[in-house]
């Protein structure tokens, strides 16, 4: 039996990059993949690899030593936070061949129930996985499988001539509809860490742990945000906006200071000039200051300030984020804000979907405004947002 062609149909769901950058983000696990698996062979059909193992698409490994033969068999989620000192797996081949410790994974299905594979993360490393990650696994799994079936209409269309667009909004949609999806277990998750949070009897190291599985959870609310936004844009739907009365003096403060607490070790350095009073949508200008501060923190040296500045002019106010450290490539400038996009060439760990620049220029726009940027090796990177007054 041929698996080509399923390899070929997963590469062509677009949003599936994104669907993997989701469960590392969630996991904290550094290689995500989409694998159809049969009683005969294991195939990688979309993979996101942080960690150097070197997997790629149409990449076969013997089924009987993977984790996912044990999915396969059982049909059933499977979750392994320590594979050489868990019982179950201790004496199983992927931790002694590939080196697994951490793992989890839920079934694939095609809409009419047909067992396609399985959607996995995995780590060199061991990891504290909990067992609402698997509730997230299998939203997305469902959806990943849904929109298999979609690439077998879509190939069935495409014979009668298929339109382009057509093709392209079905694909979007599954963004939105992941996005959708998520909000409800990780609001589960937060809600039960803020609850936690508030027992007087935690201890220092319960705390700390409580407080990452919070600030991992405003990532993903906050990637979540901007995969929405990314779908109202590429389907045609204008960007929403509630302008009202502000003062971006204090809103920066604010959310410099929110900032502040998940990065305290980063000097973050605001700079008021002018009256910075305007009409403009609070959330959305919270929003750009998050994506571009993320931005900053995430391509400079650890220990080396950001400066925040938000500057009244006569008809506008301009905000602006700078940095030290290395300069953009010229070569990546043109398609800076463009989405999936990221200002390096270098392969890093970092995990981002690559929307935060695109959202911030969104935003930009949606107030009659624009954004440029400066980079060099000399001053550093400064990103300046133009924001007319309004109403």
């Amino acid at each position: 039996m041929s698996i080509g062609p399923d390899v070929a149909a997963v590469g062509r769901i677009e949003a599936i990059k994104s669907v993997l950058r989701v469960l590392t983000q969630t996991t904290g696990l550094r290689l995500a993949v989409v694998a159809r698996v049969t009683a005969e062979a294991w195939t990688c059909c979309a993979v996101l690899d942080e960690m150097n193992f070197g997997l790629k698409a149409g990449d076969t490994l013997e089924i009987t030593t993977t984790f996912c033969n044990t999915v396969r068999s059982t049909l059933a989620p499977l979750l392994v936070t320590h594979a050489s000192q868990d019982p179950r797996f201790r004496d199983h081949p992927a931790p002694r061949m590939y080196g697994v410790e951490s793992y989890i994974a839920v079934p694939l299905y095609r809409k009419d129930g047909t067992y396609f594979g399985v959607m996995c993360a995995l780590d060199a490393n061991p990891a504290a996985l909990s067992e609402d990650k698997l509730e997230i696994f299998r939203h997305l799994g469902d959806l990943v499988g849904h929109q298999l079936e979609q690439e077998d209409a879509l190939n069935e269309r495409d014979a009668r001539l298929l339109g382009a667009h057509e093709a392209s909004l079905l694909r979007e949609q599954l963004i939105g509809i992941v996005s959708h999806d998520l909000r409800n277990p990780l609001n589960a998750i937060s809600l039960a860490a803020a609850t936690m949070m508030r027992l007087e009897e935690l201890d220092e190291r319960s705390r700390r742990g409580l407080r990452r599985i919070l600030d991992a959870s405003d990532r993903a609310h906050r990637l979540i945000r901007d995969l929405l936004d990314f779908t109202h844009v590429r389907t045609g739907m204008p960007l929403p906006i509630n302008p009202q009365a502000a003062d971006l003096h204090q809103l920066i403060r604010q959310v410099v200071d929110e900032v502040q607490l998940t990065a305290p070790e980063r000097e973050l350095d605001v700079v008021h000039a002018g009256d910075a009073r305007g009409t403009w949508d609070p959330d959305r200008i919270a929003q750009v200051l998050t994506n571009l501060l993320a931005n900053a923190m995430q391509y400079s040296p650890s220990d080396s300030p950001i400066r925040v500045e938000a500057r009244g002019e006569a008809q506008k106010v301009v905000l602006s984020v700078s940095n030290v450290g290395e300069p953009i490539p010229v070569g990546l400038l043109p398609t800076l804000f463009k989405p999936m996009t990221r200002g390096t060439t270098t392969v890093t760990e970092r995990r981002s979907v690559g929307l935060g620049l695109f959202i911030v220029e969104q935003v930009a726009r949606a107030h009659g405004g624009q954004v440029e940027v400066v980079s060099t090796a000399e001053a550093g990177t400064t990103f300046r947002v133009h924001l007319p007054r309004g109403a």
